[in-house]
């Protein structure tokens, strides 16, 4: 519960604070810029082969022609261009319903066979020729040839030269040279190909700032404008004191350098000692030494400015003016149990025993309760710091109840500001384990933050709490989930209760219930497509929500299930605006689901077989080619299989059984003894966690 860290391996405080609070800190955005002319490119083309540089120049066209004609390129394999295929590159199909959602290119109907040649040749004719008489020579099927070559072409010989090889080969012939890629990398700003593949051009980057930023900015240029008038605060120090602290602190948001920022907290300093309140001189303070530590990581500049600050504070009466102090003492906790500083290095025994001290005194004011109950929760922090810095985990234990205890007492005090000990009793969850002190101060945390905010902010308690939590303590888990969900049925914390479903689905998976997981996976899916059809939008997170669905049916071996909710999930992916790096996750997600549901196919029995002899067409349209090659020989179907390429004609059919019967030997996860579930109208046991249960399904068609 309390292990040592590796003080090396740990974040900065920035990057703690960072993540914690993002947004405390700039939200602008770097963005990349490509710079280049026209005739530098076009110069570029026409020296290629003098550089040696075609095989670069194929690579940059095949890149070309996936943004400018149609995405849907593979490379052609061989050691030089096209090898084989004579053809550098061609499309690959792609079904009706993804192809019609293009915005790349040119959306053909996407079985459509198109091969692409390109070349640098200075005779670009002649080897126009030679390429496309090789590619139909193929007799592939071909529908289409394009061939890019990067030398100037007059139009009218270009124009001609189409005509004649599109007749003579039977085949639409389309030639485009230099000033074709010129206009489709400089007119219609592709130049980052150029950079990437080509090497030319020049890259660099610019700043975009974000909405937070730009109102920051905003702001602190007015702000800067009024406090560099002197008539403009005449008889309002305190005032100016206020918007001086305003502008160093958007200046941190702004993330401008260190000297700028620390600038303005030295001038909001000084403008609060001259004619400023007392608490504007303790806050400039507190945040100059707030913002060296969590921005620019110098806890030495708390060290040096800690007792200073300490003197200011320490006689006030008032414990939220304590509070500063209180956490700036942490960050003295936090380095010395972290292991970057030791106990002695930053005095942390004398200055803490001050603070205590000053605490105590305040805690049996009868005439200030709400005063008392906020000198008791920063007390009862220190006395946490305290425990864990001596690892003793029975004072840690005895410390719960006394937080309980001040949240009873909070109920009744209408003016306490119970945020920090929400805040501070969810933190102690990362330390407090399985604890079931803890664990009965977080039910009454929930409770308190339900009568006071409603029931859906007192369910956050709970899904936050859950959240610290491993599978380990998954029935821990299920409790918290459970109440959670089931007290975040308001429409707007649909969201939460859908992250709810899917974590209880996970932790019902871990303890062995798997009908009740895939209850759950399905009602966080059914909850996400309601909130959209009510209004909402769907969003992307559908993607591995659906997965989980398909995965808890799969190890169920929920077969019709399994394929209605990969058919869902394929539409979404195809639909959404997912970008490149997520498309790739989710393609590999889908393949390796499609091996673990191969593996089960292949250990079907053959009773079970005689139920899926209408679904090879299915997987084969759901893309899930490793399924449908297990389930094709499964059924008898070898033949059909080396006639279509799938098995290579080497392979002999022992080797072939070898294979399947590997596949049969994989540990995927799935209890071999669980018998499939089809929808078949007929009653069927299933077995969850030893109890069986009849389910009646009737018939689904696919």
């Amino acid at each position: 519960m309390m292990e040592s860290r590796d003080p090396a391996k740990a974040p900065t405080p920035s990057q703690f604070m960072r993540q914690l609070r993002p947004e405390l800190y700039s939200d602008s955005t770097a963005r990349t810029q490509y710079r280049l002319r026209a005739e530098v490119l076009s110069h570029h083309l026409d020296t290629l082969t003098e550089r040696n540089q075609t095989h670069d120049f194929e690579l940059f066209c095949r890149k070309l022609c996936e943004r400018a004609i149609c995405p849907n390129l593979r490379p052609a394999t061989g050691p030089e261009g096209g090898g084989d295929s004579k053809a550098d590159t061609e499309t690959t199909p792609v079904v009706d319903e993804i192809s019609k959602l293009t915005y790349v290119g040119i959306a053909n109907t996407g079985g459509e066979r198109w091969a692409f040649a390109f070349s640098a040749k200075k005779t670009w004719s002649d080897k126009a020729k030679s390429d496309v008489a090789g590619i139909a020579a193929t007799d592939r099927g071909y529908q289409r040839i394009i061939f890019i070559t990067s030398r100037a072409a007059r139009a009218k010989d270009r124009a001609r030269l189409e005509d004649d090889l599109s007749k003579k080969h039977g085949i639409p012939v389309t030639i485009h040279d230099r000033a074709w890629i010129i206009d489709e990398v400089i007119d219609k700003d592709r130049r980052d190909l150029a950079f990437h593949y080509l090497g030319i051009g020049e890259e660099s980057s610019d700043r975009d700032l974000g909405p937070s930023d730009y109102s920051r900015s905003k702001q602190l240029t007015e702000i800067e404008r009024e406090l560099a008038d002197p008539t403009a605060f005449e008889g309002m120090h305190i005032h100016r004191a206020t918007e001086a602290l305003v502008a160093a602190k958007l200046a941190r948001g702004l993330e401008l350098p260190r000297t700028d920022v620390e600038g303005r907290f030295l001038r909001a300093i000084r403008l609060a000692d001259d004619g400023g309140t007392y608490c504007q001189q303790l806050t400039a303070r507190y945040e100059s030494l707030w913002t060296a530590f969590w921005w620019f990581d110098d806890l030495q500049a708390v060290l040096s400015g800690y007792d200073s600050f300490e003197t200011l504070v320490i006689d006030d009466s008032q414990a939220s003016n304590l509070e500063q102090l209180c956490n700036l003492a942490q960050l003295l906790f936090n380095a010395v149990i972290g292991g970057q500083q030791t106990s002695e290095q930053v005095q942390l025994e004398r200055r803490i025993r001050r603070l205590s001290a000053r605490l105590v005194g305040l805690l049996g004011d009868a005439e200030r309760p709400n005063n008392a109950l906020e000198a008791r929760v920063s007390f009862l922090t220190i006395e946490v710091n305290r425990a864990l810095l001596a690892q003793d985990i029975d004072a840690l234990s005895a410390l719960w109840p006394q937080f309980a205890e001040v949240l009873t007492r909070a109920e009744g005090l209408g003016e306490f500001d119970a945020s920090r000990l929400s805040q501070l009793i969810e933190r102690f969850g990362q330390v407090a384990g399985d604890d079931r002190g803890y664990r009965h101060l977080v039910d009454h945390l929930s409770n308190f933050t339900s009568k006071c905010t409603g029931e859906g902010e007192g369910a956050l308690v709970l899904l936050r709490r859950a959240n610290q939590l491993s599978l380990d303590q998954n029935m821990e888990l299920i409790r918290l989930l459970g109440r959670a969900a089931h007290l975040l049925s308001k429409k707007e914390y649909a969201q939460e209760q859908v992250s709810a479903l899917a974590e209880l689905a996970i932790a019902y998976k871990s303890a062995g219930l798997g009908w009740a997981a895939r209850a759950s996976a399905t009602s966080a899916a059914a909850t996400v497509f309601v909130d959209a059809e009510d209004g909402g939008v769907l969003p992307v997170s559908v993607f591995p929500i659906l997965m989980n669905v398909a995965w808890m049916a799969l190890s169920l071996k929920y077969l019709p299930e399994v394929l209605d909710t990969i058919q869902v999930a394929r539409g979404c992916l195809t639909a959404l605006p997912f970008d490149e790096k997520s498309v790739e996750r989710a393609s590999k997600q889908l393949e390796s689901f499609d091996l673990v549901l191969a593996c089960e196919v292949v250990n079907l029995t053959d009773a079970e077989l005689r139920e899926l002899t209408s679904v090879p067409d299915v997987l084969r349209g759901l893309r899930l080619r490793h399924s449908w090659s297990a389930l094709m020989y499964r059924l008898g179907y070898e033949d059909q299989l080396r006639a279509d390429g799938w098995i290579p004609e080497s392979e002999t059919r022992d080797g072939v059984a070898g294979l399947f019967a590997q596949m049969a030997g994989q540990s995927t996860g799935v209890s071999r003894w669980r018998p499939a579930v089809f929808n078949t109208g007929e009653t069927q046991v299933a077995s969850d966690g030893g109890a069986r249960r009849p389910y009646g399904y009737r018939a689904c068609a696919h």
